[in-house]
């Protein structure tokens, strides 16, 4: 099974040097709180490095689409009652 870097950009290039600019844009980011997914390997390693003030880099197992990003992102429809006593103690 293979492991997958998901790379998200957490700041921004303006101010950036060239040469960072570049790899962001190798990597494939293009705007702040983008998520993508790359195979572990030792180039996307070295690009990775050479960004690291502005990504986060998680290490997962599986690949996962845009679509089923988006998805886990919604609300469920409807609510939800919550009982305890949360409720009490705070307005008390």
């Amino acid at each position: 099974m293979s492991q997958f870097y998901r790379i998200t950009q957490l700041r921004s290039t303006i101010g950036m040097p060239p040469q960072v600019r570049k790899n962001i844009q190798a990597l494939g980011l293009r705007k702040r709180n983008q998520v993508i997914y790359h195979k572990v390997s030792p180039s996307i390693a070295h690009t990775l490095a050479k960004v690291k003030e502005l990504v986060k880099i998680d290490l997962v197992n599986e690949y996962k689409t845009a679509t089923q990003i988006n998805q886990e992102r919604k609300f469920k429809p409807g609510f939800q009652i919550e009982k305890g006593s949360f409720l009490k103690s705070s307005y008390e």
